[in-house]
């Protein structure tokens, strides 16, 4: 009798250890997406302030800090590579033989903690996405 008991308040220990495990990753990727949909909304909000920029400076796009002198965005984004939430934005503007472009990236910090996706968005305003490495054009549209 003893024997079952012992066996029986392991087994719970070991599923009550399962269940707080699987709770922890579920919470770890739920913190992951939510930096994600943060990631993804700035990306749209900087690519609207893009155009609004360049509706004034000759069709031409901003860099961060243009960007903040001109109150299209604020002073968070005041940097060459400002990071919100656990995002780090990096962007390129120039012009090319297409015209102006603009091309701007979310990276995950690289703080080991949470896993995250990188995303990329330019001028076309698609959102793009890579599991493992900087996103770029090429990369497949972001699923909502």
């Amino acid at each position: 009798m003893f024997r079952f008991a012992v066996l029986f308040v392991t087994l719970l220990i070991c599923f009550a250890a399962l269940s707080c495990q699987s709770y922890s990753t579920g919470l770890q990727q739920s913190l992951a997406r939510a930096d994600e949909t943060a990631a993804t909304g700035t990306l749209h909000t900087i690519a609207t302030a893009q155009q609004t920029y360049a509706l004034t400076n000759g069709d031409n796009y901003g860099t961060f800090q243009q960007l903040c002198e001109g109150g299209y965005l604020d002073t968070r984004f005041n940097s060459d590579k400002p990071a919100i939430k656990d995002y780090v934005l990096s962007m390129e503007v120039g012009r090319d033989s297409d015209g102006p472009f603009f091309k701007l990236k979310a990276d995950p910090a690289d703080n080991g903690t949470k896993p995250g996706r990188h995303f990329y968005i330019d001028q076309s305003r698609m959102v793009r996405v890579n599991a493992t490495q900087p996103a770029t054009a090429s990369d497949p549209v972001a699923n909502p």
